[in-house]
Parts: structure tokens; sequence; C-alpha cells
């Protein structure tokens, strides 16, 4: 395609032409004829580049947040002429979709390059994100090129697609021509978690009970006997029960009651609300961070975790069997809610069960105490665990609070609602051990007598 530099080549040209007209000159025909052929082979030249051209991008199918991908490019020549100076551009997978990129040395400002006159350094993709580029200066007939690098910076989320560009301006810069390539592998970008020490809602029980039939009737390691069933190659010979092995001719073995801890749901709040999708999507993000923490602990203390978020006016489920698919549920958690908080909890009065634990990850916005604990089942205790919105969005949310986080907390702390357990704030910057292991405020008399 043609561009800025095309257009007054091209200008150039026609006054020429004008000017060879009007002075019946024939060497001005002759430098205008230079002119627009010099456009017209860049033109064809630069569209010959990015033809005849395949490319695979490699890099691990998932990783977390935090972590940094190595991506390797092959790039293979199908045709039998070479190519030269020929740009790969890989896009940000968070810039979303972006057309025919055009490649700009960046430029200092006068004052910065006086104190300084060496060309300003690009950041790299590994520390800032961005998109990477690459200039191959030389790809043979029926060549290949592996290009690789290191990307950070990426954000939570699937990233099922994102573009792959070759460019090219061909030898003399008069023209641009650019082709897309789509790239098949999706990545899988993870919420960052941390391994907590403790969390004090989980831990005001220190024994594992049993609140509902459903969870007192698995089988597993426990000390409560269960019933029998034939051996198995490793049951232990202490199990086997011998009254019932002679009566049918064949080693039998006792099984037991697993022990379970109290089930626990835990809520993220991931309701569109007033902000822009890309705002709310970055409160999403660290409330994520927070459930993902919260489910590790627990999942591995023992308890039954379900993990809850709602699709417009529905409540999406999702028992945590593996803490990886628990992973894997909130790296493409989107925000599709359309209910408030005490909505959702409402939605979710069949899952929590009297005695259970309910935690609830929400952004610092108003709410209904006496509605929300209208929804909560009898000695269900739980913890709210709020979001700073001013800490992420700053001054750029187009919908400011109208109730802040300090003035919220402080109401709740003012006016409890029966069943509150704890309260935690995560501002931007915190850390996530700190805000978790030490709540701002833990409520003595939600712990019941003679624990």
């Amino acid at each position: 395609m043609l561009f800025s530099r095309s257009l007054i080549v091209l200008a150039l040209s026609i006054a020429m032409i004008l000017i060879g007209v009007n002075s019946q000159s024939g060497w001005m025909y002759w430098l205008a004829g230079l002119l627009l052929a010099a456009l017209a082979v860049s033109w064809f030249i630069s569209l010959f580049q990015v033809r005849g051209l395949s490319l695979v991008r490699q890099h691990l199918p998932e990783i977390d947040e935090e972590d940094t991908l190595r991506v390797t490019l092959q790039v293979h020549n199908h045709g039998r002429l070479p190519r030269n100076l020929l740009a790969v551009i890989d896009e940000d997978p968070c810039a979303g979709e972006r057309k025919r990129p055009r490649l700009r040395a960046k430029r200092k400002a006068l004052r910065e390059h006086m104190r300084d006159p060496r060309p300003a350094e690009k950041e790299s993709p590994a520390d800032a994100g961005g998109r990477a580029t690459f200039l191959i200066p030389f790809l043979k007939g029926g060549g290949e090129a592996s290009l690789s690098y290191h990307r950070g910076g990426l954000r939570r989320g699937i990233y099922r697609s994102w573009p792959c560009f070759f460019y090219s301006e061909g030898i003399i810069g008069l023209a641009r021509h650019t082709s897309r390539l789509p790239a098949e592998p999706r990545l899988m970008v993870t919420p960052h978690y941390v391994e907590l020490g403790s969390f004090p809602l989980v831990d005001s029980f220190l024994h594992p009970q049993r609140t509902s039939r459903e969870y007192s009737s698995k089988k597993g390691a426990g000390i409560d006997y269960y019933g029998v069933r034939e051996f198995r190659s490793g049951d232990p010979l202490r199990h086997v029960h011998w009254k019932t092995t002679a009566r049918r001719g064949e080693l039998v073995v006792r099984e037991f009651e697993r022990e379970t801890g109290t089930p626990l749901v835990v809520l993220v709040d991931n309701r569109a609300g007033n902000d822009t999708r890309k705002e709310y999507g970055v409160l999403l993000d660290a409330e994520a961070r927070l459930a993902a923490s919260v489910v590790h602990y627990a999942h591995c203390a023992g308890h039954p975790v379900t993990m809850a978020a709602y699709r417009g006016e529905n409540p999406e489920l999702h028992d945590v069997q593996s803490f990886h698919d628990a992973l894997r549920w909130l790296a493409a958690l989107e925000p599709v809610g359309g209910a408030g908080l005490e909505q959702q909890a409402e939605g979710l009065w069949p899952e929590l069960s009297p005695g259970s634990f309910f935690c609830c990850i929400t952004p610092a916005r108003a709410l209904d105490r006496s509605r929300l604990a209208a929804a909560l089942p009898n000695m269900c205790h739980v913890a709210l665990v709020f979001v700073d919105p001013a800490s992420y969005n700053g001054n750029g949310s187009a919908h400011p609070a109208p109730l802040s986080s300090e003035q919220l907390i402080t109401s709740l702390v003012e006016m409890p609602f029966p069943g509150l357990f704890s309260i935690s704030l995560h501002r931007r910057g915190d850390g996530l051990r700190t805000c978790l292991e030490k709540p701002l405020l833990i409520y003595g008399g939600s712990i019941p007598r003679g624990r």
C-alpha cells in the first residue's frame, strides 16, 4: 500500500509532468518517469517480499502470569527467490486486534536528544510486553529462519490466537505491504497465587466436621467404619475383614469414611460494573489472584471447595477436584456477571449449607447488609475480601464509586451483620499473603463458643 512518502513522490511526479507540459522540457518528463517507475518497482517488490511465506509459533500452552514466556517463530520461504529486508512482527496478545502495523523508530524529545544523542532504546517485550519485531536481512529460497524471544507482562486469560505479520517496505522504501498470519496454538495464562500459611476463616475450626450427608458418606482414609469391598493390590493386610473373607472364600477388606473439612464456597464477583471492560478486567485479575490463593490453602487443608461466578443472572459453579483445574477455571473467567453481591449470594443458597464457609471476593462497592445476611443459612461464616477500585483505576475511571473503600469498611465495623467473620482489603501493590493472612478485622463473636 502507499503511504505519506509514496504520496509525496507521486505528487512530485505529477508536478514535474505539469511543469514539463508548460515549459516543453523533455527532461522533466524523464525525471517524472523515473520517480513513477521507482514507485511502481517499490510497490511490486514489497508485495513480493511478504508472499509465499509461512510461520509457526511455538510456546508453552500454559504459564503463570508472573512467568516469562519463551516464544519461537519458525519462518519458512516456500518460493525459489530470496527475501530481503523482511520484518517479522509478533503482536502483543494483550493489545487486542491490530491491522496493518507500521514500523516507526522510537524518537526522543529534543531536550532528551540534546542530553543524550544516542538513538532511543526500545523496551524489550520480556520487560514491558508490547510488540516483538525482528528483521531478517536475507532469507534464501526454500530456506528457514528461527527467531526466539521472551515475553513478559501477560495478563490472566486465554489467548486463542494473536496475529503475526510479515512486513516489508521493499528496498527503496516507497511502498509497504503486510501479510497477516494466524497463529493456531492457544495460550492460557493462569492467575498468580501464593501459598498461605493460614487463612483465618478456614482456620476458625481446627478439626474436620460433617455438615451434610453429602460430605459424610465418602470413602477414604479415616477412623469411622464405612463398609467392605474386595481386596485390591496395595491394600494393607491389617484392613482384611477375616470373617467376611472366610464366608466368601476371597479376601475382603474394610473401608473407612474419609474425614473432610467444612465446605467452603468462594464467590468471585465478576459483574461487569459501570467501568469499561478493560478497567474492570484489571479488578477481576486481582480477584482471581486472591481466589487462587484461598482455594489453594483450603484445598490442601482438605476442605471441599466450590468456586462460583456469574454469567449474566445465572451462577456458574466449579467443584474443585484438583487445584490445577481451579486455576484453569479462573483463567477463563470474564467480567460478564450482571448481578450485585446480594443477588449473587441469594442465587448460591442451594450451595451454602448450614455451618459452611463463604468467602466473597468483590470490589469495594456499596452493599445491602440486611439482604446479604438474609441470603445466608444458619451458622454460615462469611469472609469479605474487598478489592479497592480506586487503587487500580486511579483517576481514569469514568464512573467514580459513590462510596470509598474506607467508608464501606467503617459502615461494616459499626453495623456488622450476623455471620460476618472477617474483613480484608486489598489495594494495588499490597501483598496477597498479608491481605489474606492478616485481615483488617476478625469478629470474635463469629466463632461458636466452645471451639
